[in-house]
């Protein structure tokens, strides 16, 4: 896991060239930031992927060949450490609900705001989940919403938990890490793992950003 004193390394996947070179470009401005690799295809993403140190994946979930979510489905088949982005556009709700599943650590839009793409780098590279404002507005609308509201509503989720699982779970919404989240409630990182893994349980999300989306539809984030 990378720390605030460490550069991210970080490889780049997009199909079309000029929207990869402006992600590139961006990412590029921050000097805690350095971009190893990039990759026109899923495949050239996996392969490196594979043989190479990265600390982030920046992907395409849509691309020809093998996807952006292939490559994501088979990092976690093969246990991979790499943190991954996706980096989305308008109409891929259902995608990105998909990415969800898989335990994608965060979401931004093509057409946002370029801060959001660095904020979201250094969140997941520091094991936090990231999304867009506007990535969270939609899936509260869409997908995700109808799963918590058929769980009785994220703020009945919420509600199950300890006053200590709740002050963790707020953390988690806002994209903090597990050592942020430590040091700013005072506790041991063990303890931290411990909170979250009981808040999984409590509330069935599959993973850290699922327990993220609870805490934003419950206006806890």
């Amino acid at each position: 896991m990378n720390t605030d004193t460490e550069v991210i390394r970080v490889l780049v996947a997009d199909d079309e060239p000029l929207v990869r070179a402006g992600v590139v470009s961006i990412l590029s401005t921050d000097p805690g930031i350095d971009v190893v690799a990039q990759a026109g295809t899923g495949a050239e993403a996996l392969e490196y992927l594979r043989a190479h140190q990265v600390d982030v994946a920046v992907l395409d979930i849509r691309m020809p060949g093998l996807s952006g979510l292939e490559v994501l489905a088979q990092m976690r088949r093969e246990n991979s450490a790499t943190r991954c982005v996706f980096v989305t556009t308008f109409g891929e709700d259902d995608y990105v609900a998909r990415a969800i599943g898989l335990g994608a650590d965060g979401f931004v839009l093509k057409a946002g705001d370029p801060r959001e793409l660095l904020m979201g780098l250094h969140a997941a590279a520091a094991g936090g989940a990231f999304f867009s404002p506007s990535v969270a507005r939609r899936l509260l609308g869409g997908y995700q919403a109808k799963k918590f509201s058929d769980q009785q509503g994220a703020q009945a989720l919420f509600d199950r938990l300890t006053p200590r699982e709740k002050d963790v779970l707020r953390l988690i919404g806002r994209g903090r890490s597990n050592t942020e989240i430590a040091s700013e409630l005072y506790m041991a990182a063990t303890t931290v793992k411990t909170h979250i893994t009981s808040i999984l349980r409590s509330t069935s999300a599959r993973n850290r950003v699922e327990a993220a989306l609870i805490a934003v539809r419950a206006g806890e984030a």
